[in-house]
């Protein structure tokens, strides 16, 4: 529901599952809040308006939904001893449940503590009255209300907690997003570039490590080749789709005479207001008028040629196949070479990259690499909303750089072994291709891959100050871009 709200600025509620009971319909605090909170105009608005302001918003009440859902969990499990007597009390033998001290014993206990919760005890004494505790399906209904009393109770106190909390967290909400939305205006900060810098974040407003994370996402103004890579991932996929309809637009074109100073050349064909005047004479004369009707039926009459060609706009309806960008594979380097400069420049790709999948919803997989490898959804990667996500800058490893390891996961990905929506993704490898080569089975499946349609793109990160050529794994990529960096000197 967040999700949806930050991208249309429209509350959207979750259906219930299918299988629910009706009576398992309970009000929910927490949701109800959310719903109120995002039926407030002056948030929608914000969401819509801004990337930046709608990062903030969902980061901010990420935060408070994890609270509110960690402080239940914590009610759920002080809960656990009475939980677990509740199925004890099926185990209770028929001598215990006869035993009348025994049972007043139980009722009075689970009546002190959930009397307000709606526990009826006295309706119990009487069911249990003349034999009555003989009757398994009067026990049942005592787990049944029992179990119903103790959900309630957490349920009541979680309400609570969120009708406490919510009036501080709305004021807090409300002073960061005017505090980031008065610093990039003041500063003229792009709201795209200012939206990267906050997902690097960890979700707390302070303006030096605003301004610290905000040049690495400037990186990419310094580098163009980041955005031009960000473009170019990402295979069409779909082309035979269904057909939808679309709006082809155009210009028609319509020779239309003027004087002669419109006349830009000779051309042939058979427009008799362009003729020239020895075609005219051709066909006034009685002996050539059949030369003439010839060179007209093949348009081959010598004609002006005319600039006052004039474009009218017009538009028709069409159809097309549908077609979407597809997912994408992102391999970085986490090897000590990459420590630096290298790394901010990797940070800032990412960050882009992560924008890009979330506005276009495609899939983007990361692998980083160095002596080992680990794979992560790009989407969750790079996250300040403290749910446990990835850190904020990219990872690194250091240690040595082997791509056997890499490759294996890249072609489990591409084969859709472990996640079957990475089939035919494109792939990008950002790294300084320090690396031994390929094995020549790898070799193949390269190639096999390359035949299918996949495009291996590369981002080469070097120092200016390498002279190394480094072309060993050219011949295996689409394309490999190169950024060289000059480290600042401080002595």
């Amino acid at each position: 529901m967040l999700d949806d709200f930050c991208q249309t600025g429209k509350v959207t509620i979750p259906a219930r599952p299918s299988n629910a009971k009706p009576w398992e319909n309970h009000a929910d605090a927490l949701l109800e809040y959310l719903v109120e909170l995002m039926s407030n105009k002056h948030y929608s608005n914000q969401v819509v308006s801004s990337k930046l302001r709608s990062r903030v918003f969902h980061g901010t009440v990420s935060k408070f939904i994890h609270e509110m859902c960690h402080f239940e969990s914590f009610q759920n499990q002080r809960t656990w001893t009475e939980r677990n007597k509740i199925k004890q009390l099926a185990e209770w033998s028929i001598m215990r449940k006869a035993d009348r001290t025994a049972r007043e014993k139980l009722l009075n206990s689970i009546s002190d503590k959930h009397k307000k919760d709606g526990f009826d005890a006295l309706f119990f004494e009487n069911i249990f009255e003349n034999n009555g505790y003989k009757d398994d399906a009067a026990w049942e209904k005592l787990r049944a209300d029992w179990q119903k009393a103790l959900d309630h109770h957490v349920r009541s106190i979680v309400e609570q907690h969120v009708h406490d909390r919510k009036g501080n967290f709305e004021i807090a909400l409300q002073k960061i997003m005017d505090q980031v939305t008065q610093y990039t205006r003041m500063h003229e900060i792009h709201d795209q570039q200012a939206a990267q810098a906050w997902d690097m974040m960890d979700g707390q407003w302070t303006e030096t490590e605003f301004e610290r994370k905000l040049k690495i996402v400037k990186l990419q103004d310094r580098y163009p080749e980041m955005q031009e890579i960000v473009n170019r991932m990402g295979r069409i996929a779909n082309s035979n789709g269904h057909d939808r309809m679309a709006l082809t637009t155009g210009h028609a074109m319509k020779m239309e005479h003027s004087s002669g100073s419109d006349i830009e050349g000779i051309t042939v064909g058979n427009d008799l207001n362009a003729l020239l005047p020895i075609e005219l004479a051709e066909y006034v004369d009685d002996e050539l008028d059949n030369l003439f009707l010839y060179k007209y039926q093949t348009r081959r009459l010598q004609t002006f040629n005319y600039k006052s060609i004039s474009s009218k706009p017009v538009r028709k309806l069409g159809f097309t196949h549908a077609s979407r960008k597809g997912p994408m594979i992102v391999c970085i380097d986490t090897s000590a070479s990459m420590y630096g400069m290298p790394q901010r420049i990797t940070t800032s790709l990412l960050s882009l990259l992560k924008q890009t999948a979330e506005t276009l919803r495609r899939d983007c997989y990361l692998i980083d690499f160095s002596v080992s490898v680990r794979a992560i959804d790009l989407v969750d990667f790079n996250v300040s909303s403290g749910l446990g996500k990835q850190k904020a800058d990219a990872p690194f490893i250091g240690g040595g750089t082997s791509a056997h390891k890499l490759l294996e996961c890249m072609f489990d990905l591409l084969d859709g072994k472990h996640q079957t929506n990475y089939i035919n993704a494109d792939v990008l490898w950002i790294t300084d291709f320090l690396i031994p080569e390929p094995t020549d089975y790898e070799v193949m499946k390269l190639r096999d891959y390359r035949k299918t349609g996949t495009k291996f793109y590369g981002l080469r990160i070097l120092s200016a100050d390498d002279k190394q050529k480094n072309t060993e794994w050219q011949s295996y990529f689409d394309r490999i871009y190169n950024i060289r960096y000059r480290e600042v000197k401080r002595y």
